[in-house]
């Protein structure tokens, strides 16, 4: 039928852009009419859930106001103040049982109504009854008056409540022009809806969304009409109409062009290997149809996923034995704390009684107890503050009225979890290259603080300092990302900082600031995490 291979490429792919985009575009038009039927019910849905909130409020208020009246025995004398100072009360009525009104508006008008709803008054005595009213813009609330002490003279309050407040709610939560709501009570009949209740409702029932949301004994209802939802899935498939003679279009002018794209497979490969040779094998050839060209491109891209998993894999490896080596480290970080504890015990043992070595070892066995935690990494703030308090205290042994020490931390950061054995190794180099080289008294303050994100730490000392070189020197060793390249006096600070990194990452760590002849300060930087 055709002689050329053009012809053939211009018919087949106009043919299939034709039939590509008529099933888009009924497709589409499907999935956008239920998504927005699905979109206007579920907020119809959450207006009316917020509505019933405020309505519910409003309720509450007028029976609390009810109930406080019908407690009050001079209610009589109260009326028009009530009505006045609640403006959403329309008019206020009192009836006896010998049927004397009394109220704020028409009595004539109402007492027969008042009358009629006596005996529900009755059978409700104890609770208030709502009731439609004798006329369409109010409702009326009414029920016996409960007084102290049983009189003759008992009455019946009936407060009269102006509609447009529950109307003015109506239209704050609308969705749409078109959406009515009615409100209405389950033991009584109670009822405010607004107008075009029974056409649009009953009529056109299958063409509107509903809701209905109850309240304790009253419900509300609302509707819209789905018709009018509909204008912007009408308006996409006129769209995809208008899109689709555009295609055809275009397919006449690409089968011209089509040799070009027989190359184009070609150059992405030729791209992909540029990419590859920069050590970038994340990069993927671009892969189409089923022909040499594109095994050609798959066996590439295969090859670079299988080069970036081996990358991967030796990294993580290397991390895995960093990991392995810094958790080793962090079980020998305090020998020779040991040792001087086990020697502080021994010379209280020889130079005073019992007690004190008995204060000692129960602070030695907390402080062992608080470090293994069980196995687990993280512990609370508050139990690595014990951890520090308890090693404050066996310290406090050794050097006596030389040592004195302040923590300072509020109380709602506690229960944030922080990996452990991060303030203890702190503490100890504020003791040991602090503290322990001056004559006089020394003093460590230990605060911790929020900071957006960040727990914020600071250990102080009022040490000797350290000079610029060494503060220097110090800072060097922080950096350092081996151990092989950090010197014994400083492998503790170090393995702290290398831990904080590793768990929360670059933006986390330790700063070190130093004064000579005034002291140091050490400040822990780390992210929050709430304990679970």
């Amino acid at each position: 039928m055709f002689k050329t291979v053009r012809a053939k490429i211009t018919v087949c792919f106009s043919v299939a852009i034709m039939i590509l985009f008529l099933l888009f575009g009924i497709t589409g038009y499907h999935v956008l009419r239920d998504y927005l039927i699905q979109m206007q019910q579920e907020n119809q849905t959450r207006l009316a859930q917020s509505l019933c909130t405020s309505i519910t409020f409003f309720k509450q208020s007028c029976e609390n106001l009810a109930f406080e009246l019908l407690g009050t025995e001079d209610i009589v004398w109260r009326l028009d103040e009530v009505a006045a100072e609640n403006n959403y009360i329309k008019n206020i009525y009192v009836i006896d049982k010998t049927y004397d009104t009394i109220g704020t508006g028409d009595t004539k008008k109402v007492r027969t109504y008042l009358i009629d709803r006596i005996s529900t008054a009755e059978r409700y005595e104890g609770n208030v009854i709502w009731d439609s009213g004798y006329d369409t813009q109010s409702m009326m609330l009414f029920g016996k008056c409960q007084f102290e002490e049983e009189t003759e003279n008992s009455c019946y309050l009936f407060l009269q409540i102006d509609n447009s407040h529950i109307l003015d709610l109506f239209h704050q939560f609308r969705l749409q022009n078109s959406q009515r709501f009615s409100l209405k009570g389950i033991t009584n009949s109670f009822e405010v809806t607004e107008q075009g209740f029974f056409y649009n409702y009953y009529d056109n029932y299958k063409e509107l969304l509903h809701t209905e949301i109850t309240m304790d004994d009253w419900y509300l209802r609302t509707w819209s009409d789905k018709a009018l939802i509909m204008g912007p899935a009408k308006g996409l498939l006129g769209q995809m109409v208008k899109v689709l003679i555009a295609a055809l279009a275009a397919s006449l002018f690409l089968s011209a062009v089509l040799a070009f794209w027989i190359t184009r497979p070609i150059k992405g490969i030729k791209e992909t290997m540029e990419h590859y040779g920069k050590g970038d094998f994340t990069f993927k050839a671009r892969v189409s149809g089923k022909d040499e060209i594109a095994d050609l491109g798959n066996l590439l891209n295969q090859m670079a996923a299988q080069i970036f998993k081996l990358f991967e894999r030796v990294k993580e490896e290397e991390e895995q034995s960093r990991r392995l080596e810094l958790q080793t480290l962090v079980y020998q970080i305090n020998p020779h704390f040991l040792y001087n504890t086990l020697d502080s015990v021994n010379i209280l043992a020889r130079q005073s009684g019992n007690l004190r070595v008995a204060e000692i070892v129960t602070d030695l066995s907390r402080l062992f107890r608080l470090g293994l935690h069980q196995g687990r990494e993280a512990v609370t703030v508050r139990d690595e503050l014990m951890h520090v308090t308890y090693y404050l205290k066996i310290q406090k042994i050794r050097f006596d009225e030389q040592l004195s020490w302040e923590l300072k931390v509020p109380a709602e950061i506690m229960e944030y979890e922080i990996i452990k054995f991060i303030l203890q190794p702190i503490v100890e180099n504020a003791i040991y290259h602090g503290v322990k080289g001056r004559d006089e008294p020394g003093h460590i303050r230990v605060t911790a603080c929020e900071k957006e994100e960040f727990l914020m730490f600071s250990v102080v000392d009022t040490g000797n300092g350290m000079n610029p070189h060494a503060l220097e020197q110090l800072k060097k060793r922080l950096r350092a990302e081996r151990i092989d390249d950090v010197k014994q006096k400083g492998f503790g600070i170090w393995n702290v900082n290398q831990r904080i990194k590793l768990c929360y990452g670059e933006s986390c760590g330790i700063e070190v600031e130093s004064w000579e002849g005034e002291g140091t300060k050490v400040s822990i930087r780390i992210l929050k995490h709430r304990k679970a």
